[in-house]
């Protein structure tokens, strides 16, 4: 009995072979690109396991990085310098609105100072800083220890100063001191302190009149020693000048003096010399000669 092969079932194998092959490379082909990350240019990128949110890898590099889709993930923290503002006018500072620091001056004055803050995460603790804060974004890290960390630092500086100092004459020196407190707590906390400034100083409406007054009267105090000291060197001038004319004339005199000094002198021996030449015959001579 002649066995007869079924044409349908011939052509279902080679089918479902294909369709095993295009799972499987669809398979291989989603596990490739899920396993294949990107570190953003400027970040370095903390590999965590999904479960328990532990670091299991050395931080990566900007670029391309493998990880295993199936249990890791990966989180980046930047690690170039980061501006954090905090000022009266919302459209420049990091949060809208006034969100400028107010303190207060040593004699109980009320101010409000816009500040700015450099910071940077510190690359070789990045891993540290995700695994302190549990894998908060670096957003979360900057309100908890840029933004809240400054305004609790400022206030207790600037309640040293007075007003007139923090406005002026020591507002580097503040500064530099909130700059010192913030350096040590951004440390422990596996950031690093670029620079910390005191970018605009806003007084009540009182003060600010009080400065402008007392800025004037400088002005003017300065403005009458400027004149004072002219003053002082057109009279020097003056009398430079007068000294000097004094001291021509005197010139002159002593030199006309001296000129009939030398005229009488040279007079004198002319008319000794003549004496010493009339003899009495000359002198005969002479009246005979009239009298002819």
């Amino acid at each position: 009995m002649t066995q007869r092969i079924n044409p349908i079932s011939n052509r279902a194998t080679p089918m479902a072979t294909l369709i095993v092959i295009g799972v499987i490379a669809l398979a291989m082909l989603w596990l490739l690109t899920s396993a294949w990350r990107t570190v953003s240019p400027g970040y370095v990128g903390i590999v965590f396991d999904k479960v328990s949110h532990k670091v299991t890898a050395q931080a990566r590099e900007p670029g391309w990085t493998l990880i295993n889709p199936f249990t890791q993930a990966i989180q980046e923290y930047p690690v170039t310098i980061q501006n954090y503002a905090m000022v009266q006018k919302g459209a420049e500072g990091t949060v809208a609105g006034d969100d400028s620091i107010k303190v207060q001056s040593s004699e109980g004055q009320q101010i409000n100072l816009d500040v700015v803050i450099q910071y940077e995460v510190n690359r070789e603790e990045a891993g540290a800083l995700y695994q302190d804060w549990g894998g908060a974004p670096i957003e979360t890290v900057e309100d908890r220890v840029v933004r809240q960390y400054t305004r609790s630092q400022v206030p207790v500086v600037a309640a040293t100063y007075g007003w007139e100092e923090i406005t002026a004459s020591k507002r580097g020196e503040l500064a530099n001191k909130v700059a010192a407190a913030l350096k040590d707590e951004f440390a422990r906390r596996h950031l690093q302190l670029i620079s910390f400034g005191i970018r605009e100083v806003h007084l009540p409406e009182a003060l600010q009149q009080a400065l402008n007054n007392k800025i004037q009267a400088q002005q003017q105090a300065e403005q009458q020693k400027y004149q004072l000291d002219q003053a002082k060197v057109k009279a020097q001038q003056v009398q430079v000048e007068a000294e000097g004319q004094a001291n021509a004339l005197k010139a002159q005199a002593s030199g006309e003096a001296q000129a009939t000094l030398i005229r009488a002198q040279a007079q004198a021996e002319a008319n000794k010399q003549l004496a010493s030449s009339l003899t009495p015959e000359l002198i005969r001579y002479q009246q005979l000669q009239r009298w002819d």
